[in-house]
């Protein structure tokens, strides 16, 4: 059964963290490389989920606000208590937030939901300070075209989410066409780190074959002083 991002999510929410998701695994074992030297002072998570990348920079230091499009979602990330006051419920096109507030804007694995990446790059912009940093990662789309789908299961039942696939080159000039400027670009595969993900969920028989192909992307673009 295909659903819409939001409609995903509402029930994707509260197993979000269980289960075989080798994916959140990847991306956040990549992320944190690239994350880590940064030492933001305040952080704007765009699609925030649950608010595990908010939790991670707030017990790192940072002043950090999130926003998300799925209430229920954010229902998740409100149990974490340091987090209330903290999240909007907003889509990443029209964020509530003041311009120029962020040192990092995080995008992380929500990219191919959103229908006009041109206008989230305009809000990236307008968040990040001069100098800021803006790091996302999202499924590679050499993964998309080998099959992959972004799903769940809830039961017996499984359920995809609608996906905008672009090509690398698209989302390079919707960046560059905001005022971007690209400092990286990596594309990650699952490693041995993964492989325990795999193992717990009695798919080990799938790791080789998923090793092959490009998982992830992940970027990181500063707004020019």
């Amino acid at each position: 059964m295909i659903l819409s991002s939001i409609e995903g999510h509402r029930l994707w929410a509260p197993i979000y963290h269980s289960g075989f998701n080798p994916l959140l695994a990847l991306e956040r074992r990549a992320m944190r490389e690239i994350v880590a030297p940064l030492r933001p002072s305040t952080v704007v998570d765009i699609a925030c989920g649950t608010g595990e990348w908010l939790s991670y920079f707030q017990r790192a230091g940072s002043d950090v606000f999130g926003c998300d499009a799925c209430e229920e979602m954010l229902m998740q990330a409100a149990k974490h208590v340091q987090l209330r006051g903290r999240i909007a419920l907003a889509e990443a096109e029209r964020i509530p937030f003041s311009g120029s507030v962020a040192d990092l804007i995080l995008c992380s694995l929500s990219l191919g939901y959103f229908p006009k990446i041109d206008s989230v790059f305009r809000e990236f912009m307008r968040l990040s300070r001069p100098g800021g940093r803006i790091a996302l990662s999202d499924v590679h789309p050499d993964a998309l075209a080998a099959g992959w789908t972004r799903s769940f299961k809830l039961g017996e039942q499984r359920y995809e989410l609608e996906n905008h696939t672009r090509t690398l080159q698209e989302i390079h000039h919707a960046a560059s066409a905001a005022g971007l400027r690209l400092l990286s670009c990596e594309t990650i595969c699952f490693g041995a780190s993964e492989f325990p993900v795999f193992e717990r969920a009695g798919k080990e028989d799938l790791f080789e074959e998923a090793c092959r192909i490009p998982a992830l992307f992940s970027c990181l673009w500063e707004h020019p002083c």
